[in-house]
């Protein structure tokens, strides 16, 4: 009994540590972030007065073959788009202050039709 409750505990841990979105506050400081079809971390660190941001990320598609994303971002700058191999989802990547946050949402896709 003692082993199915701590199972239980785990899973509700695990399940609640996951987030659509992350935020980074100091260089170097890593997250990751766990969408149904994808993984990635991401981290970032001084460039002048820019942050170079560093993202890889894998997908179901191609687990064995991470992909990087590299960018600066200056105070203020916000930039979103897909990810070839993750349908359904936008990640967002901003930078305001000496703050980084990395967001995924889903977004619905519409097929035309006849």
């Amino acid at each position: 009994m003692k082993l199915i409750l701590s199972t239980a505990a785990l899973a509700l841990t695990a399940t609640t540590a996951l987030a659509d979105t992350v935020t980074l506050t100091r260089a170097n400081a890593g997250a990751t972030l766990h969408e149904s079809d994808a993984d990635m971390s991401v981290y970032w660190v001084e460039d002048g007065d820019a942050y170079a941001l560093t993202a890889t990320y894998v997908t179901d598609e191609a687990p064995a073959d991470p992909a990087r994303l590299r960018m600066h971002l200056s105070d203020g700058d916000t930039v979103t788009f897909g990810l070839p191999g993750v349908q359904d989802r936008l990640f967002t990547f901003a930078r305001d202050g000496e703050t980084v946050s990395v967001r995924s949402a889903r977004v619905s896709v519409d097929y035309a039709s006849k």
